[in-house]
């Protein structure tokens, strides 16, 4: 009987063995799933990289033009900065109209750029009527960092309805003088009439000419700024403006004080820039193509508005700005604003000078390197104008303004009156 037990103990241990290793050899398959779930887990994907922005920007600026070299610098490096984006240069020399033909056909094609660098004003026109270009009034007033080195003057020069240009590339008149003259001989830089005759009699006394000025060749500056003094941009624009014969009478008044030359009625403009110049002339009025030949560390510029009665904003200058920076509305927003970006990119203060130390009359208030005091005063005289308007030979016929200026030297020497001119020329250009 014990015998029997102990078979049947030895059974159960054996059964009991079986039973474990079983157990055991189960649980192993189980795992297995999870071995496979973990083998099909997917992989986290890299983040997939920006996609390349092309855009195309049109200007005028290549082959032989001034600024082609500076152009072609700053779309290198804007693309250097911003690797995720390709801008093709699509520029077409402004000879021949060929710039403005080709730019004209890819508005009205369908086929506009991005950026547009191009001319303003009537040539610009088509650009504006194609209804295409984005206005910059929103980006102006968000951006005041940028905007605020933008000349107001400017911006309400080429404003044509909406603000669809930046201006950028221009000119500019007013009355340079020698302030090392001026301080010599202990005379106050005339900031009204009296003044400005007080200067022009103490400058007689020492045998210095007051005020050069060419009434044989180009007096178009002095009659253009004292328009613009006496009548303000209004009677200035206005052709014919009751104010304008009031002003050439100032002119006049100025002559029989001698304040201009001997030889006033003959000499050439490049001889009075040439006055100026040698220190011979303590003023000359004329524009920022004179800047280059003068005195640029002891001559400065300034405004033209002394005259009594007159109506001019006294920041108020002669000013052109006839190209400028375009957008096209629909392509920006397919680049998410990338062209604004290129554009606010070339305006700034820092590629501004880049630009402008190659050439040109700036928009933009910038310092440029190397520039002389003077370059930098006539800079900020422009950028400081509340007011800016072009020549006053714009508003009317060629045939009507020449008989304006070359009948000049009869309004200074009684010849003729100053309303008697005018009806002549009035009569021209109808």
């Amino acid at each position: 009987m014990k015998k029997f037990l102990k078979v049947i103990a030895l059974m159960l241990v054996v059964a009991f063995s079986v039973s474990m290793i079983a157990g055991c050899g189960a649980k192993a398959p189980a795992a297995e799933p999870a071995k496979e779930a973990a083998k099909e887990e997917p992989k986290k994907e890299e983040p997939k990289k920006a996609e390349k922005i092309k855009m195309r920007a049109s200007s005028f600026f290549t082959g032989g033009d001034t600024w082609t070299s500076v152009w072609q610098e700053g779309i290198k490096d804007y693309m250097a900065k911003n690797p995720n984006v390709e801008i093709v240069d699509d520029s077409t020399p402004a000879a021949g109209d060929a710039f403005k033909t080709k730019i004209n056909t890819d508005f009205a094609s369908g086929n506009e750029p991005d950026i547009v660098y191009g001319f303003t004003g009537a040539i610009g026109k088509p650009l504006v009527d194609s209804g295409k270009l984005m206005a910059w009034e929103d980006e102006l007033a968000k951006d005041t960092e940028w905007s605020k080195n933008i000349s107001k003057g400017a911006l309400e020069y080429i404003k044509a309805g909406k603000q669809y240009a930046i201006p950028y590339i221009g000119f500019y008149e007013g009355m340079f003088y020698n302030k090392d003259l001026f301080e010599k001989h202990n005379v106050k830089v005339p900031t009204n009439w009296d003044e400005l005759l007080a200067a022009v009699d103490a400058f007689n006394k020492v045998g210095i000419t007051p005020i050069a000025c060419s009434f044989a060749e180009e007096p178009h500056y002095i009659i253009e700024t004292f328009l613009l003094s006496m009548g303000g941009k209004e009677g200035h624009d206005k052709p014919f403006d009751e104010s304008w014969a009031p002003a050439l009478d100032k002119i006049k008044e100025l002559y029989a004080k001698k304040a201009f030359s001997k030889d006033a009625l003959t000499i050439k403009q490049i001889a009075c820039q040439q006055l100026m110049k040698d220190k011979k002339a303590a003023m000359f009025i004329s524009g920022s193509w004179s800047a280059a030949a003068l005195d640029g560390e002891k001559t400065s510029i300034m405004p033209v508005n002394l005259l009594p009665g007159g109506k001019a904003e006294p920041t108020s200058i002669i000013a052109g700005f006839s190209t400028g920076w375009y957008v096209t509305e629909a392509l920006n927003k397919k680049t998410n604003g990338e062209a604004v970006k290129f554009v606010k990119f070339m305006t700034s203060t820092d590629r501004a000078a880049k630009f402008f130390k190659v050439g040109g009359v700036p928009a933009i208030n910038t310092k440029v390197e190397g520039a002389s005091p003077l370059f930098n005063d006539g800079v900020a005289m422009l950028n400081g104008a509340k007011v800016a308007t072009g020549p006053v030979g714009d508003t009317m016929t060629q045939e009507s303004f020449t008989t304006i200026w070359k009948g000049l030297a009869h309004v200074v020497t009684g010849k003729k009156t100053s309303t008697q001119l005018l009806d002549e020329a009035k009569k021209l250009a109808k």
